[in-house]
């Protein structure tokens, strides 16, 4: 994969903090917390998404409350990749 096709994690939450602004410290704590389980990419983090909840719910720091969160950021990067 190129470098211009993989969107950082850490930039696209951060660019998420515009659509989502009552949810901004929430998307801070999610970013710092996939970061932290080494998921650097979008693609990473919708792939994941992609396999169900229960991978997503293994990693440290993520509950169920942040499942509907991961899934709005998620569907926005790949609307916007289409």
């Amino acid at each position: 994969m190129e470098k211009e096709d993989t969107k950082m994690l850490k930039d696209y939450f951060i660019a998420c903090e515009a659509c989502f602004p009552e949810r901004r410290s929430q998307l801070r704590r999610l970013s710092l917390a996939l970061r932290r389980e080494r998921i650097n990419t979008m693609e990473q983090l919708c792939h994941l998404q992609q396999t169900g909840p229960d991978a997503l719910l293994a990693l440290r720091s993520i509950g169920t409350k942040s499942l509907d969160l991961i899934e709005q950021v998620c569907t926005r990067y790949e609307a916007q990749r289409t």
